[in-house]
């Protein structure tokens, strides 16, 4: 008799007849959020203004063209509100809103640079 008792329990409970998750506790975190890295502070990355990575640049006066986070874009062209204004070796003069931004190519590691073998 037991056993059948079980089974009608465990059916109802399969089936939400009893309200098991309105007992349950709130969760206190976002199971779906990201951790974020070691010594940083979420506060500080949300004050930190994210700019485009620039990833290489060709000077040819009013032909140069960058690659903006892998799209090429040309002087007066806009990629995420950053307009072009100006190109010079490794680095880009940008137009967001109202204010300038200058982006520099990031550095390249010793051993990967233009020429060594």
């Amino acid at each position: 008799m037991s056993a059948r008792v079980y089974r009608l329990g465990l059916i109802a409970l399969m089936a939400g007849l009893f309200p098991v998750a309105a007992t349950a506790e709130p969760l206190l975190h976002d199971p779906f959020a990201r951790p974020f890295q070691i010594g940083s502070t979420p506060s500080a990355d949300a004050n930190t203004p994210r700019h485009p990575k620039l990833i290489a640049v060709i000077v040819d006066g009013e032909k140069s063209l960058v690659n903006l986070n892998g799209t090429i874009i040309g002087i007066g062209e806009e990629k995420d509100g950053y307009r072009l204004i100006k190109v010079w070796d490794r680095k880009a003069i940008f137009k967001k809103r109202k204010k300038w931004v200058v982006l520099e190519m990031s550095s390249l590691k010793p051993g990967n640079q233009r020429g060594s073998q």
